[in-house]
């Protein structure tokens, strides 16, 4: 059992001690700018990004004209009109027409200086979004990086607990042995042993849980190797940071969210939205063109005059007379496809003024409806300062209290060291028995954890101040 129990240590100290072959070490640095480059929620809010920019070159491209070329072909079957002679036929017949169509907008409420505008603002928000994706990101990898270490240092704290259990048992080993203790005092000290060793496979797991956990924050493969860098993490005697007073650290989280500045840029969106349905209930003025030509298989054209003979029966004092009188008579072949269309060319301008009178209340409604979503951007954007005033307020608190929860895990691991020392020295003389020996350790176990939890939980309370004052987010 000693065998089984040194190897066991051993490996612990390996694992939490030395770098595995194979393992690269990261820096929060890194793991931030990896983050930064292969999270999906950043790639979603690029993406975003992308979008609000194409709504805002289709909008500047609103302004221009719209040129469109269009041609068909087909036949129509018995009485129909010759589109080249505007005559009716009963035959069969083959068409082809081709037209240039133009549109230019002159006048429309300035909708679409307007809708650039609102483009323009719908693109900085996008912009804000992904900032403060990126910084999300960034205070999470904080969180799960500390947490990693903290994982790390329980396992160190599992360990040195085991080490202290088994050499206890030793101990009482070697006194049972001499005769100065029952052999009924070892049967704590083994249940002891064991509960610490089972303590010890838990906090392997923790380890590796907040290793996953980390990875797929970064989009890394959850077999892949990594160990983290370990930076001085002392805790000084007073922070600057807990000075900050709740005003300044609201103005300054003001100014370094994204996400006020995003509810800002919409509330502007909307307002200019409630301006482009006003515009609807505007007339409108455009100006537009088109030039045209077309074809038909059944067109002809004159080659040539034939001069022929025409008999004109006639009177002539009442006797009947045929009179032979010239007459003209065109030559006709098929007209040739580029011919008519040269021929079959036409085009036209014109403006077009429309002025809404009655379209079912959609222009009236589209206002109401604009005006909503300018009202729903204001409560948007007040709830959003409200919550970032009240979790201002909290992390400026918590870490407060944070800092009170670690001195008082130092004076407390403090006393359970003593109470330690103590009943390790009545156990020698006899006035203690196992019981309260394994009680006073375990009491010195929880102080070491509970000191080791407050220790990571002032760090990353600070490190949400951080955030909120728009400082680079760093373990140094």
């Amino acid at each position: 059992m000693k065998i089984t129990k040194f190897i066991l240590i051993a490996s612990v100290v390996m694992l939490v001690g030395f770098k595995a072959d194979g393992q690269e070490v990261w820096t929060l640095e890194q793991c931030v700018r990896h983050a930064l480059e292969n999270n999906l929620s950043i790639k979603n809010a690029l993406l975003n990004e992308q979008m609000a920019l194409l709504n805002k070159n289709q909008a500047g491209h609103n302004r221009y004209p719209s040129l469109n070329a269009n041609t068909n072909f087909g036949n129509n079957f018995g009485r129909t009109i010759d589109p080249a002679t505007n005559q009716f036929r009963a035959q069969n017949l083959t068409f082809n027409s081709w037209s240039l169509n133009f549109n230019m907008p002159i006048f429309n409420g300035f909708a679409i200086s307007n809708r650039i505008k609102q483009a323009r603002a719908e693109l900085e928000a996008s912009q804000f979004d992904t900032k403060q994706t990126k910084d999300d990101i960034q205070l999470n990898v904080v969180t799960f990086y500390l947490n990693v270490l903290f994982a790390e240092d329980n396992l160190a704290n599992a360990n040195n607990q085991l080490e202290i259990s088994t050499r206890q048992l030793e101990r009482m080993n070697a006194m049972i042995r001499a005769g100065a203790a029952p052999a009924s005092e070892r049967y704590d000290l083994e249940v002891q042993v064991a509960l610490d060793e089972e303590r010890l496979v838990q906090a392997e797991n923790a380890v590796e849980q907040s290793l996953i956990e980390l990875k797929n924050l970064l989009q890394l493969d959850p077999t892949k190797e990594i160990e983290l860098d370990r930076p001085d993490l002392e805790i000084p005697d007073s922070d600057p940071l807990l000075a900050v007073d709740f005003q300044t650290l609201y103005n300054r989280a003001l100014e370094s969210q994204s996400i006020v500045k995003s509810s800002e840029r919409q509330i502007e969106a909307a307002r200019l939205g409630e301006k482009i349905a006003s515009g609807g209930m505007l007339p409108s003025v455009s100006f537009g063109g088109s030039i045209s030509t077309n074809y038909s298989n059944r067109a002809q054209r004159i080659t040539d005059i034939e001069i022929v003979p025409q008999n004109l029966p006639v009177a002539v004092n009442g006797v009947p007379v045929v009179l032979t009188l010239p007459s003209e008579m065109p030559v006709l072949e098929d007209n040739p496809y580029f011919s008519q269309l040269d021929e079959n060319f036409g085009y036209g301008v014109g403006i077009t003024v429309s002025i809404p009178i009655y379209n079912n209340l959609s222009n009236r409604i589209n206002h109401q409806r604009a005006r909503l979503n300018t009202i729903q951007a204001e409560n948007a954007s007040e709830q959003i300062r409200q919550n970032l005033r009240t979790n201002v307020s909290e992390a400026r608190a918590n870490a407060r209290a944070a800092l009170q929860a670690y001195r008082a895990a130092e004076r407390s691991l403090e006393a359970s060291q003593i109470a330690l020392n103590n009943a390790e020295r009545k156990l020698e003389t006899g006035t203690a028995t196992t019981f309260d020996l394994i009680n006073s350790q375990n009491l010195l176990n929880n102080s070491r954890n509970n000191l080791l939890q407050a220790k990571y939980d002032f760090i990353f309370k600070l490190k949400v101040i951080d955030y909120y004052l728009g400082n680079p987010l760093t373990l140094e």
